[in-house]
């Protein structure tokens, strides 16, 4: 598969000297909350360690050389840093539907303030830098369930953008890169 890859971004005229590594390290940062006793809200990073080692996954999943020219633009491979795949882990020991507004209220603040904050700041563990991309994909569940839906999917799309991403391409995935100051911007 390594070898059809890089025929095709040889035949695209796709350029880059990144190695292509393909394990991903995956971390998962605890969202910490008045309810740690009932629920575990965490951040969940997959971090490619180079945009082209996020691209031949991709390729793996999809094998469409088409896709591997737009998105391949859009990781903007002259450049070094490395992809990460933010997501986010809910998981209950009580069931959901016991919690009342207010609490499902706060939830949601320590969920959005946490995502926010490992994102634009790291935790120690995740620390960003400069020209790392972050890639969302809202078609991968939804804000509190697994269930695929399109109102979820617009749900996690408009949090996407709140946190800087920006729109939902073709492939339904949104961007965000790291600037040198730090600053996250929508591509």
């Amino acid at each position: 598969m390594k070898k059809e890859f890089k025929s095709i971004i040889t035949e695209l005229g796709i350029e880059s000297s990144q190695r292509i590594y393909e394990s991903p390290d995956k971390i998962t940062v605890r969202i910490p909350t008045d309810y740690d006793h009932i629920l575990f809200l965490g951040v969940v990073c997959v971090i490619y360690k180079n945009k082209m080692s996020f691209l031949y996954k991709d390729f793996e999943t999809h094998s469409d050389s088409e896709r591997v020219l737009n998105i391949a633009n859009k990781l903007n491979l002259n450049t070094s840093g490395r992809a990460i795949r933010p997501d986010w882990q809910i998981q209950h020991s009580t069931d959901p539907r016991f919690f009342t507004t207010e609490d499902n209220k706060k939830v949601l603040s320590y969920f959005i303030n946490g995502i926010n904050n490992v994102i634009r700041n790291g935790d120690g563990i995740i620390t960003p830098k400069p020209n790392d991309i972050l890639i969302g994909l809202p078609w991968d569940g939804s804000l509190f369930t697994n269930i695929h839906h399109p109102n979820n999917a617009r749900k996690r799309s408009a949090l996407n953008k709140k946190l800087g991403f920006g729109e939902v391409d073709q492939y339904n995935y949104q961007y965000a890169v790291y600037d040198k100051d730090l600053n996250l911007n929508p591509i």
